[in-house]
């Protein structure tokens, strides 16, 4: 098995937000290689969160409106 083998798994927000923070505060002294590794996995869990969101909102669009 490779260090490459992406994995599916499930986090809620609040887990990816603790990983997030933790990974922000882990690169104020590291090298620019261990950064970039940082800036990808930034990359995949906000895209995450940000798809997530896109969803509910086009789902919510689609509801109608009602006229009370």
């Amino acid at each position: 098995m490779s260090l490459n083998t992406a994995h599916k798994v499930t986090l809620t927000e609040a887990q990816i937000s603790v990983i997030l923070c933790s990974l922000e505060n882990s690169v104020k002294y590291a090298d620019s290689t261990y950064i970039e590794e940082v800036d990808s996995i930034f990359q995949i869990l906000e895209g995450s969160v940000d798809k997530y969101y896109e969803k509910v909102e086009k789902a919510q669009s689609k509801q109608p409106t009602a006229e009370w």
